[in-house]
């Protein structure tokens, strides 16, 4: 009996899933940690300079965990591969999908000269204690998410500023929807509710 406890054990033990992966102080890398729930041992863990090598536009690979922590073991429920600019202060938190629930955002990099940032998109459910990447908001341009239409409103600097609307679906993808317009119009708040209102006024094909 005594034997099969043993192996079952070193089983366990072997399992990628009931390591210690969070806080060993000779892991690899810059390591970075976030607690979104009341319950500290929920865990997002940011871990940079895990290959220089591996680059997307000025930002290199990094990997990005969630799970529960322990003394002894760690439970990784999903990890996945983002690209950061090393920087300090990196994450904030602001509702994205009019919830209430502050989410996370992590900032990525920038484009056109440092005017345009572009960030990573995690969704919170405290009840539930999820998280969930909203998938292809990275590619969205200086993000902000407007609570009277709740849209999210991209503002992109160039040759000619313009601005593009944006949705998250249920699967949790962002996704544009009307066309991109430029801003001819200085920012005039009420300018810029109209041209929302003409957008979702449209049928969404």
């Amino acid at each position: 009996m005594n034997r099969i406890f043993y192996i079952i054990l070193l089983l366990i033990a072997n399992h990628s899933f009931a390591q210690k992966i969070f806080h060993q102080p000779n892991a690899k890398g810059t390591w970075q940690y976030i607690c979104p729930f009341r319950d500290r041992s929920y865990i997002l863990a940011i871990q940079q300079g895990i290959d220089e090598k591996e680059s997307f536009g000025g930002a290199t690979a990094a990997n990005i965990y969630f799970g529960k922590s322990s003394l002894t073991t760690d439970k990784v429920f999903w990890k996945d591969k983002i690209y950061l600019k090393f920087a300090n202060d990196n994450t904030s938190r602001e509702d994205y999908n009019g919830d209430g629930i502050k989410d996370i955002l992590i900032f990525s990099e920038t484009g056109g000269r440092g005017g345009n940032a572009y960030y990573y998109l995690f969704l919170i459910n405290p009840k539930t204690k999820k998280i969930v990447r909203v998938k292809n908001f990275e590619k969205i341009v200086n993000p902000e998410y407007n609570q009277k239409y709740k849209v999210i409103a991209s503002y992109g600097l160039s040759g000619s500023n313009y601005y593009s609307i944006y949705k998250i679906s249920k699967d949790n993808k962002a996704y544009q929807i009307g066309k991109s317009f430029e801003d001819t119009f200085e920012n005039d708040p009420k300018e810029l509710d109209k041209r929302i209102r003409e957008i979702l006024k449209k049928p969404v094909h």
